[in-house]
């Protein structure tokens, strides 16, 4: 709950005019200087394309797919790898059948030469137990190394193994194919491949498979960019236009309908919307209500100022009441000058309440009885249907401050009473009574007040000790538990609700014991 400065108030009202026009002008640099940040963000968000959440997470996504395509492209290679290698492996055993065809099994170099064209192959040969045959011969002489690959062992992880090597190996090389023939009755074929054509293919297999993934991870990023434009850009965008309006204008009211109108997108985002939209109208209030009272708190330094000379005045007719004759007027006079007195205290404190520190306290040795009796008979004058019993043993003293602990106790009564009665001077229903009993426990005396009206109402006991916070009473102005237990505690004490139900309310106050 915001607070207000009473002091600063009087001292700053000769000033109010040129704050005033200090403030509005600086409200209005302010604004000027919102304006061009808000066309900035605005601008910000609809700049480049790849420049917001959006296009962030399409450039995620397509780094995704290419970061999953290129830990997986060894095992795709292996596997484009040993389909080349069988399907040459099976042409070269389809041209070793022609020759086999042939009326004396041998063929002429010219065929031979087209038969190892058309097989993609270098040369074939056929192995057996006890010999092994040249089936077609190479054309020309082999002057590269020659790597043996046998295709009834490989594996997908020397199939992969074996294409990376293939991509990353010198020019000149030659790869011996051993396989099972599947064709012909042959126990085993030796097959004879440039090892620059299978690199040829995985180069073009790795381009293809690039543009592919490329062309994937571009189609899954724009599914993802519209999605999340849709999803969290658009309605992030009515949120954050609705945090920059609420800043312009903090103390503006919001309703709910305006709160439910911006609501869209996720169950997270309403989600945000209702909290955006719960503390704008928190923030719109406090603000209000600082406003109302500065204001407040102006009016009161000029009553106070008029209330002071009243009851410098009052004063000294009681001053001369405690000369009269009637011994009821002099018996009198004492308690209505103490009570003055503290009006006027009261009138003095009640301008110091905004600051940081609670008002000082004169800390002494006050027996509790007098001053408990005193505040509870006068708090409930006005209630005189009220049963006041009080049980505090006579000699029972606290270290506090006596005007202090008077207003405490006649805050605590005067509450009761307002709660027990319908007004001035009419009874409840039901008999009312106000107990008062003080007792020493260890190093503390404990105070209780407690009464047999309805209760502290449920909706204020989180509210109970806060400014402002009343019952929805007459004439309560929110501020007597508040300052209540303000006052114990500078007296290094504490005020506390021990017990509220339908049968009453109690409160307890714990002073230090002398």
């Amino acid at each position: 709950m915001p607070e207000f400065n009473a002091d600063r108030v009087i001292e700053d009202r000769e000033k109010t005019s040129s704050r005033r026009e200090t403030v509005e002008g600086r409200e209005l640099d302010q604004t000027s200087q919102v304006e061009p940040h808000a066309a900035r963000a605005s601008a910000r968000e609809r700049g480049p394309l790849f420049g917001g959440l959006r296009g962030r997470l399409f450039m995620l996504v397509l780094g995704y797919v290419l970061i999953a395509v290129l830990l997986l492209f060894p095992l795709l290679a292996g596997a484009h790898r040993d389909g080349w290698l069988r399907e040459h492996a099976q042409a070269a055993e389809i041209a070793s059948l022609a020759v086999q065809a042939a009326p004396d099994g041998r063929v002429s170099e010219e065929l031979s030469r087209q038969l190892l064209d058309k097989a993609q192959v270098f040369g074939v040969a056929v192995v057996a137990a006890d010999f092994r045959e040249l089936v077609l011969e190479p054309p020309a002489d082999i002057d590269g190394p020659v790597i043996p690959v046998d295709l009834r062992e490989e594996t997908p992880l020397s199939a992969a193994a074996g294409a990376l090597s293939h991509l990353f190996a010198p020019p000149g090389r030659f790869l011996l194919l051993r396989i099972t023939p599947s064709l012909t009755t042959d126990e085993e074929m030796e097959i004879l491949v440039p090892e620059a054509a299978l690199k040829r293919s995985l180069m073009r297999f790795s381009r293809n498979l690039l543009v592919g993934s490329m062309a994937i991870a571009s189609l899954a990023g724009a599914v993802m960019y519209f999605a999340i434009y849709g999803l969290v850009v658009r309605p992030m965008r009515g949120l954050t236009d609705a945090v920059v309006r609420f800043s312009e204008a903090p103390d503006a009211p919001v309703s709910p309908e305006d709160i439910s109108a911006r609501q869209g997108g996720a169950r997270e985002m309403r989600r945000a919307f209702d909290a955006l939209g719960r503390m704008q109208q928190t923030v719109s209030a406090a603000f209000r209500q600082r406003k109302r009272l500065a204001e407040l708190g102006e009016a009161v330094a000029k009553i106070n100022h008029d209330l002071r000379n009243s009851l410098s005045a009052a004063q000294l007719v009681s001053e001369g009441l405690s000369h009269s004759e009637d011994p009821r007027v002099r018996r009198a006079a004492p308690r209505l000058e103490r009570a003055i007195e503290r009006a006027i205290g009261l009138a003095e404190a009640t301008l110091k309440y905004g600051r940081a520190a609670p008002p000082e306290p004169r800390i002494a040795v006050v027996a509790l009885a007098p001053v408990i009796e005193e505040a509870a008979a006068e708090a409930l004058s006005a209630w005189p249907g009220v049963k006041l019993d009080i049980a505090v043993p006579a000699g029972l003293k606290a270290m506090a401050d006596a005007d202090h602990l008077h207003r405490i106790i006649a805050n605590l009564a005067r509450n009761a009473g307002q709660a027990m009665c319908k007004g001035p001077g009419e009874a409840a229903a039901d008999e009312p009574r106000l107990r008062i009993v003080a007792e020493r426990s260890d190093a503390q005396i404990a105070v209780s007040v407690s009464d047999n009206g309805p209760g502290v109402p449920e909706k204020l006991l989180l509210s109970l000790f806060q400014p402002f916070a009343t019952s929805g009473t007459r004439d309560g102005s929110g501020l007597g538990l508040a300052v209540s237990r303000e006052l114990a505690r500078g007296m290094k004490g504490d005020l506390k609700l021990a017990k509220s139900d339908g049968g009453g309310a109690m409160f307890e106050l714990r002073l230090p014991a002398a």
